[in-house]
């Protein structure tokens, strides 16, 4: 079973079995490939899958977690802020 994770301005445990991520430190490029990227709104709490090669070559590898959910922008209220990003760690065999 995956696992879920939750991150705000410096790290934040979205389940009781958590691992914390410094988002000011973990870039797109250091962030191991088993984690998926997923964000939700705080107004409306739409959640979604972040495609994060589609955000790497657009902005770079090298952005910050913390300025990726700083550049977060809700598609369906337009809500800007406080939205959050959560980590689903992928099985590894």
């Amino acid at each position: 079973m995956s696992k879920g994770y939750e991150t705000s301005s410096r790290h934040r445990a979205g389940t009781p079995d958590h691992h914390a991520v410094e988002i000011d430190k973990v870039t797109l490029r250091t962030l191991p490939q088993w984690f998926v990227i997923y964000a939700r709104c705080r107004a409306c709490r739409r959640q979604t899958l972040i495609e994060r090669r589609d955000v790497a070559r657009r902005c770079g590898q090298d952005l910050s977690l913390a300025e990726l959910a700083k550049r977060l922008k809700c598609q369906r209220c337009d809500n800007r802020s406080g939205n959050l990003l959560f980590f689903q760690m992928l099985p590894r065999d």
